[in-house]
């Protein structure tokens, strides 16, 4: 099952914090607790529930996480140093409670990371522990978290496909966005329920979420040939960034262009270069190029004022302009990650050994 790397929910988030107990990375959450409702595959009807993260529990931690993402953005392309200083600052906030930086380290615990030629395996016991932390903390995402370690076998958890759905439902039930994105492809690729997954897409795509939203535009416009509410799906998954923004400003640029290549069911929208440029320039900035790394986790959350869908005038005037006055500001002026680093290993706040990744021998 193919997992989302960033996960760009970007609502607004609820605070958190508190210490992390050595013993969470040793127990079984499932041997401990009761396990929740089964799941049933015939179920067809979810509610739309909505979620709100928990929030930085306060500016530092978030500024640490923040830098972080910096590093994690360029993928492959960071060396070795940028890996270890990635975690460390990760590592920090986490130890606050940041909600964030706790989820993007079960990831990258779970999956591995690369840098410039070297590969690091993944962690399972500190997987396991921030695992812990979320279901302890009771925050709805830690059961997708336990359905992703239950359903591939990670952080230390034994393979089993049935409870694992039982936690995904639940997660669902509860409102997170990637669970119910995560679900409707198991109705569409494992059931062939289309009208299921499409409720849930939207339900994902309610909330925020971009690769939702992008899926759910393809569905609209191929199989109710909705070509005005897929523009506005595409558009909107712009907006909030993430790999499907990244995809959307992709075929947007192509619905946009003289040449509609694979789009040529837009093909009554007269070629617009303003708005083919900058669809172009957003998909470069969220995906990146052959030899520059995107940055997902970028959104947009001014880009109805500046690049409006028509017949409204567009206002464009670079990435920078579809920004937050305060994101563009950090984004132009970006922090010092390896001094950050540096700093939190200087203060204590996480020790050197503890959250050092020793590369891959094979």
């Amino acid at each position: 099952m193919k997992k989302l790397t960033f996960i760009a929910l970007l609502i607004p988030l609820l605070a958190s914090c508190g210490s992390v107990s050595p013993s969470q990375s040793d127990r079984d959450y499932t041997q401990t607790h009761p396990a929740p409702k089964a799941f049933d595959s015939k179920r067809t009807e979810y509610t739309c529930t909505t979620w709100t993260p928990p929030s930085p529990p306060d500016a530092e931690s978030h500024l640490w996480y923040r830098a972080a993402t910096l590093i994690h953005a360029e993928g492959w392309r960071k060396n070795t140093r940028q890996a270890q200083d990635m975690i460390t600052l990760y590592e920090a906030a986490a130890s606050k409670g940041h909600y964030q930086a706790i989820n993007n380290l079960y990831l990258l615990y779970t999956n591995g990371q690369g840098a410039s030629g070297t590969l690091y395996a993944p962690q399972p016991s500190r997987a396991r522990k921030w695992l812990h932390y979320g279901l302890d903390k009771n925050w709805a995402m830690a059961n997708y978290w336990l359905f992703d370690a239950l359903y591939e076998g990670n952080a230390g958890y034994r393979y089993n496909p049935k409870l694992a759905l039982a936690y995904l439902q639940k997660a669902v039930d509860l409102g997170v966005p990637l669970a119910q994105y995560e679900l409707a492809r198991i109705y569409d690729k494992r059931f062939k329920d289309y009208n299921t997954r499409e409720l849930l897409l939207d339900c994902a795509a309610r909330q925020g979420f971009s690769a939702a939203m992008e899926e759910l535009s393809m569905v609209k416009e191929i199989r109710h040939g909705n070509l005005k509410e897929s523009l506005l799906l595409m558009h909107s998954a712009v907006r909030h960034g993430g790999e499907g923004g990244g995809d959307a400003a992709l075929n947007l640029e192509m619905v946009f262009a003289k040449n509609k290549e694979l789009m040529k069911n837009f093909s009554d929208i007269h070629a617009d270069p303003i708005r083919e440029a900058a669809y172009k320039e957003l998909k470069v900035a969220l995906k990146g190029t052959g030899t520059k790394s995107g940055n997902p986790f970028y959104t947009f959350p001014r880009l109805d004022e500046v690049l409006p869908l028509p017949p409204a005038k567009t206002h464009w005037k670079g990435i920078y302009s579809a920004m937050s006055k305060e994101d563009a500001a950090f984004y132009q002026n970006p922090p010092d990650t390896a001094a950050l680093a540096a700093d939190i290993l200087k203060r204590g706040i996480v020790k050197k050994e503890d959250v050092y990744w020793p590369p891959r021998k094979d």
